[in-house]
């Protein structure tokens, strides 16, 4: 019996990190929505943590990843993904399960400026001159958290969606 739901994590993992990596695929060819083509790529990394727990997400991040160096043709896609979007899902389940609603924006704020701050880094070096700003990189830092604020709670809104209409007909499918 263990045989069986170690294959179905297993199985079920690999379709998530599938799916996962064709929208960052899929963000790469459409360049006007690739944001939210990498949000929804996450949203497959969140699936696996409520099925299968952190470690699940952890499988679906490094292998979305992996197969994000291999075939998506925008490198700074996968930088996006994997400095931020990937393991966002492990995250917001740890940080969610701090008591205070005020320490747990804290952490998830503390995090997305880090990682922000990363990619700010990584765009710069690569291609994108932020002194177009005027050394107001602050704005970029208030509206990207604006934004993010905005994710998370659609986030939480995807996962209250998915646990009372997918996870339910996964769990009868044992």
């Amino acid at each position: 019996m263990k045989s069986r739901a170690l294959t179905r994590k297993i199985a079920f993992t690999a379709v998530f990190t599938a799916f996962s990596a064709a929208f960052l695929y899929i963000a790469s060819v459409f360049p006007s929505g690739q944001l939210g083509f990498l949000g929804v790529a996450s949203l497959f990394g969140i699936a696996a943590v409520v099925e299968f727990g952190l470690w699940g997400g952890a499988a679906v991040y490094v292998g979305t990843a992996l197969i994000g160096l291999l075939i998506v043709p925008s490198k700074s896609l996968v930088a996006l993904y994997a400095i931020f979007f990937g393991y966002y899902p492990i995250l917001k389940a740890l940080a969610e399960k701090v008591h205070s609603r005020v320490l747990e924006w804290a952490v998830k704020l503390a995090v997305f400026n880090a990682a922000l701050t990363a990619a700010i880094f990584v765009l710069t070096m690569a291609i994108f001159d932020f002194s177009v700003f005027h050394n107001r990189v602050y704005l970029i830092y208030l509206a990207c958290n604006a934004v993010f604020v905005l994710f998370d709670i659609g986030v939480s809104r995807a996962i209250a969606v998915y646990l009372s209409k997918i996870h339910p007909k996964i769990q009868k499918k044992n």
